[in-house]
């Protein structure tokens, strides 16, 4: 038999090796350190301290093996971990160098000397070392990819494309390479090269993190924004620590409409990396346009605090602001962002929009030409300053502003959207309808675009197709007020919707806006004070030249201020004559364009106001949201709006019993009704109003002139009918009517075809522009006015009687078909009330065939209406304070506000 082999015992370096890598760490040093005059015991105690995190101790050990043994670069490569964790970089220099002495010819050194120096930042001494490995190996494929990244440090991209070509040359599968190539051409913006290069690192190298990043990038730009997706989702799965890829993942998820998940992936952003400046941006960005705006504000100031020069997020965190109501922290943030980076065009902008909402006209102006002064050529700044001429109403300057954007931008659809507001205003309707068209032509899913459409086409007397628009609004935007505001008015002009109808169209608004609000109502203390100074606000947009601020400047004149304080809320841009005379006679003055709902109410609140008074309802600019928040006690509406606004908040509608008698409109209010003893509303006579001719008109004309001078909105088809009758039983009769926007091409033919179809003949219609130089001086061309309905007169029934002309009413069954009642009533005129329709044709045919009768109602009828109620403003504004006293004294013994 054979004997076997002596086998020699396991020196103590190889028992120390087995105990470390069994990972008895311990055991292992132990005999390392026993054994520290050799080298190789203290290179493996070095790597051993490595591991450990004891990178001084390693450093030590390892310095001391290479002082035995001078020769043997894997010393001096193991260095490399520990000097570069302590940031010894000079010093892994020097030990590199060390050996390149005694071994000239090591590749690995010159390459990691390379690295030492790059890394370092001595970029020219970097090179030296790469073009070192390939005097000693031309065909150094990994040389040639270092030689272009520091090439590419260095700014020198055309040579560091060079080097990775050759390194690609040499080595075809080479993914970092092919990703780093793939970069460059990224910067130079050649996306089709780009995606290749890193379409082929993803392919040789599947686990590249940054080859699946680089290429979602490429594919983002490209406008593949699925594909873009897909690759950072790959990044994210090989390295789940990209913050920017979570970034980009968001950008392209809010790009696709998925708001939420674009939140998350900002988020995920920002746990990786809670100070990512741009992430912190982007989701305050994506927070805003789901309208949570302290949640926005939160990450703007976060992004501005980590990065103090980063101007976007300063001009996002003035645009959070603005929405937020807070205008002057808002004006701060875009002044910093305009000192930051006085090229970066946004925050000019905003600024003049900022200024625009303080009601600062002249300063937004200034900021709006120096925009443009600056950018010439810019859509938005001839826009923007289009803006702030229309906030000063310079309409014709403004159209200018908007067509000078659409020519630099025919995709505008803002722009055109504007330009056709300021149209409609200039009573341009045909074109204005145009511009609405097309601006949503451009954008299908334009609810604004609608809704101005609507406004457009209820001027032109089309309330059908109008209510269409505006019920199309509501469809794409269900919480958009002003569209479900403009709908119930326009349907105050339809002659084929019934009470209950316009009723149930109140009660949902009411549904779609105030349970949302319930939580934010204020809670009053109950009242203990009957025969206080009762505090009354007035909440109004039409302060100014406007038929709410005609009748209710007079009241604010003649207000006893023993009784009562006055608060005015104004809520409109414009400040006129009337604005100032109305400031100075109320005791307060508070402008609330620039409040939020939420913040006026807390201002009404914080005031104590005990009676509020809405002077809008549903018509352009109201406030109705604040007081859905029941800032106040007691909630009125009054005079600017003919209906109930659908709101609980709301306790109290002003009416008067002729407009409305008890029992007929009760169950369509969900306000109480409180009627006023005599008339609802009292008139004032214009200054400089003209003086009253002595006679009617027909003497001279050698024919009857009817009249008609309302908004031709309340014009209805129904009203034209009695009127042609009219006309047909009058002969050689005339009718004038006075038309904001006859001058429109096709809108003298519209209405001349709406009588024509009833066999009027054109040349019995008296057509005129309206312009407001005509306010009161056609009343002396006519000889009988009609009321049209089931939309009555209002303020032109009252300049009718004060320029001494009779109108005709049909009384209708609810207050807006009813206001030529209390009118005519009030004045003495109740012979001019028709009861139906035959009625009223019968009374205006009557009186134009009675020249006597006629002469004789005009004689004096200025002065019987100057003495009437229709202008005991003294005695009508006690009656008021009446009112709101009852009111008080109601919540007072109830102690919650409910109404008796």
């Amino acid at each position: 038999m054979k004997k076997s082999a002596f086998t020699a015992p396991p020196s103590p370096l190889e028992i120390a090796m087995q105990h470390h890598r069994a990972g008895r760490l311990a055991q292992a040093e132990a005999l390392y350190r026993k054994l520290d005059g050799k080298a190789e015991a203290l290179h493996l105690l070095g790597l051993l301290c490595q591991q450990s995190g004891r990178h001084a101790e390693a450093i030590d050990a390892l310095g001391r093996a290479i002082d035995k043994e001078p020769g043997r670069p894997a010393y001096y490569f193991a260095l490399d971990p520990s000097c570069r964790a302590l940031d010894l970089l000079p010093e892994l220099q020097a030990s590199y160098e060390r050996l390149l002495k005694l071994l000239p010819d090591n590749i690995e050194a010159h390459l990691r000397l390379g690295h030492a120096l790059r890394d370092g930042g001595q970029l020219p001494n970097a090179l030296g070392s790469y073009l070192a490995v390939l005097a000693l190996q031309p065909e150094h494929a990994e040389a040639y990819s270092n030689l272009g990244d520091t090439l590419k440090l260095m700014g020198n991209l055309d040579e560091a494309q060079v080097c990775y070509v050759k390194a690609l040359e040499i080595d075809p599968r080479f993914a970092e390479v092919h990703n780093n190539l793939g970069s460059l051409y990224q910067r130079q913006e050649q996306w089709a090269l780009s995606a290749e290069h890193f379409e082929a690192a993803a392919v040789l190298q599947p686990d590249l993190a940054a080859a699946h990043y680089n290429l979602g990038v490429t594919r983002q730009q490209q406008g593949a924004l699925s594909e873009a997706l897909v690759c950072y989702q790959r990044a994210l799965g090989r390295d789940p620590h990209l913050a920017q890829a979570c970034n980009n993942m968001g950008i392209v998820l809010k790009e696709l409409d998925r708001l939420d998940e674009a939140i998350a992936a900002y988020h995920a952003a920002l746990a990786l990396a809670p100070d990512f400046a741009e992430a912190l941006n982007n989701l305050g960005g994506a927070l805003l346009e789901r309208e949570n705006i302290d949640g926005a504000i939160d990450c703007f100031q976060h992004a501005v605090t980590v990065s103090p020069g980063y101007v976007e997020a300063y001009c996002n965190l003035g645009i959070a602001y603005k929405a937020g109501y807070r205008l002057e922290e808002a004006l701060v943030c875009f002044e910093n962002a305009v000192h930051l980076q006085p090229g970066y065009a946004e925050p000019y902008s905003m600024l003049a929009l900022t200024n625009a909402d303080l009601q600062r006209h002249v300063q937004a102006l200034a900021w709006c030409e120096k925009t443009l002064a600056l950018w010439p050529d810019s859509p938005s700044a001839h826009f923007n300053l289009g803006v702030a001429y229309a906030n000063m109403d310079r309409l014709p300057e403004a159209v200018s502003c908007f067509e000078q954007a659409i020519m630099r931008n025919p995709g505008f659809a803002h722009a055109y959207n504007n330009l056709g507001v300021a149209k409609n205003d200039l009573g341009r309707y045909d074109e204005a309808a145009i511009c609405f068209e097309t601006a949503i032509g451009l954008r299908p899913h334009f609810a604004e675009a609608f809704n101005n459409l609507g406004t457009t086409l209820k001027s032109q007397g089309k309330p059908d197709a109008s209510r269409q628009m505006f019920e199309q609004a509501i469809a794409l935007a269900p919480d958009y007020a002003q569209a479900h505001n403009n709908l119930l008015l326009s349907m105050q002009y339809a002659a084929d919707i019934t009470q209950e109808q316009l009723f149930q169209l109140h009660l949902r608004f009411a549904a779609q806006f105030e349970p949302a609000l319930a939580p934010q109502r204020f809670t009053h203390a109950p009242g203990r004070e009957p025969a206080k100074r009762l505090k009354i606000g007035y909440v109004s947009p039409d302060l100014r030249r406007h038929a709410v601020a005609f009748f209710i400047e007079p009241i604010l004149a003649r207000h006893d201020k023993a009784q009562v304080e006055v608060f005015c809320y104004y809520s409109h841009v414009v400040n006129d004559e009337f604005t100032a005379r109305i400031r100075a006679d109320s005791d307060h003055w508070i402008p609330c364009r620039g409040m939020s709902d939420q913040q006026l109410a807390e201002r009404i609140h914080a005031d104590g106001i005990d009676i509020l008074v809405d002077l809008a309802g549903h018509t352009s600019g109201n406030r109705l949201l604040a007081f859905a928040r029941k800032p106040a006690p007691v909630q009125l509406t009054y005079i600017g709006y003919p209906s109930t606004t659908g709101l609980s908040a709301i306790d109290y509608r002003l009416t008067d019993a002729w407009a409305e008698p008890p029992g007929q409109s009760e169950h369509v209010n969900v306000e109480t009704l409180w009627r006023l003893p005599e008339v609802f509303c009292c008139y004032a006579a214009h200054a400089n109003s003209p003086a009253v001719i002595d006679h009617p008109p027909g003497d001279d004309n050698g024919y009857i002139t009817f009249g008609c001078f309302n908004n031709y909105a309340k014009v209805s088809d129904a009203a034209i009918v009695l009127w042609a009758a009219i006309l047909a039983q009058v002969p050689e009769s005339r009718l004038m009517l006075e038309i904001l926007g006859l001058d429109n091409p096709g809108m003298r033919e519209g209405v001349e075809q709406r009588f024509a179809r009833l066999g009027i003949d054109p040349a019995r219609l008296v057509l005129i522009a309206n312009d407001r130089k005509n306010q009161f001086v056609l009343y002396n061309r006519i000889d009988i006015a009609l009321d049209p309905f089931p939309c009555n007169g209002g303020t032109t029934s009252f300049d009718t009687l004060w320029m001494g002309v009779p109108f005709v009413t049909l009384a209708g069954s609810n207050f807006i078909s009813r206001l030529g009642v209390t009118i005519l009533h009030n004045g003495g005129l109740d012979e001019l009330i028709g009861e139906d329709e035959a009625a009223y044709i019968k009374i205006a045919v009557d009186l134009a065939r009675d020249p006597a009768r006629l002469r004789q109602l005009r004689s004096g009828l200025r002065e019987r209406t100057r003495a009437s109620p229709l202008m005991d403003m003294a005695r009508f504004t006690h009656h008021l304070e009446q009112a709101y006293r009852g009111m008080w004294q109601r919540w007072c013994d109830s102690g919650d506000g409910a109404p008796a």
